[in-house]
């Protein structure tokens, strides 16, 4: 059975339940990247005028990098006709092809649909055909991490912000452009901290908690247990 990871932020849209009457294989998780997934293809899901929008307030491109980053095949599904949206945004055409051409070079694949119901289907023939061809199992994705293959010491860096529970690869970046360095995020107080778009209170507790534990003390504590 065709097995599909999907973002918990999606549990409410159509193209769930298509994937469900196609027969999909479903499991609803919190993803870092992407909005519906396999082992090795990550597919971020935009209606044609959440896209205007993305482009308008920059989040595509830092999404998009995050995608390439996180997945062998990186893929981005347009729903709707942008022609269409465009009639009632701030923007032009040039400016929206402009950027599905950016896209290309950035590597990724982008694919338009009609409608929820087409949304789906892609999803479905792309997690079925790499079920087909796949010619050995992969681990489940726990969490999505920018891929190993690339050993800069900028995703270097990114990996190690982001194996702190609660930040994912897209906070990381902004810590890192906030701070220029982990070293300096790490030796940071909590108000130096609150700088930091995204980090609020409970996630800078548990930052500190982590960062100020003393491991030994730790260690004693459970042989007592025992």
């Amino acid at each position: 059975m065709v097995k599909i990871y999907v973002d918990d932020r999606e549990r409410r849209t159509p193209v769930l339940e298509e994937l469900k009457r196609l027969g999909a294989q479903i499991e609803i998780k919190r993803l870092e990247v992407a909005d519906y997934a396999t082992p090795t293809t990550g597919i971020e899901r935009k209606t044609a005028n959440d896209f205007l929008s993305s482009i308008i307030d920059k989040r595509l491109f830092e999404q998009a990098k995050y995608l390439a980053l996180a997945y062998e095949k990186p893929v981005i599904v347009i729903e709707g006709s942008i022609i269409r949206a465009l009639h009632y945004r701030k923007i032009g055409a040039p400016q929206a092809f402009g950027a599905l051409a950016a896209l290309l070079d950035m590597g990724l694949n982008v694919i338009t649909t009609e409608n929820a119901k087409e949304t789906a289907w892609i999803i479905f023939s792309v997690a079925r055909r790499e079920d087909r061809t796949s010619k050995k199992r992969y681990l489940e994705p726990v969490k999505i991490k920018v891929k190993r293959t690339n050993k800069s010491v900028q995703n270097t860096q990114i990996n190690l912000v982001a194996s702190i529970p609660g930040i994912s690869a897209e906070l990381a970046h902004r810590i890192l452009t906030a701070f220029k360095t982990p070293r300096a995020f790490f030796k940071a107080s909590s108000h130096e901290m609150k700088k930091v778009p995204g980090l609020g209170e409970k996630r800078i507790r548990k930052i500190i908690e982590i960062l100020d534990t003393d491991y030994t003390a730790l260690e004693k504590y459970l042989e007592k247990e025992e």
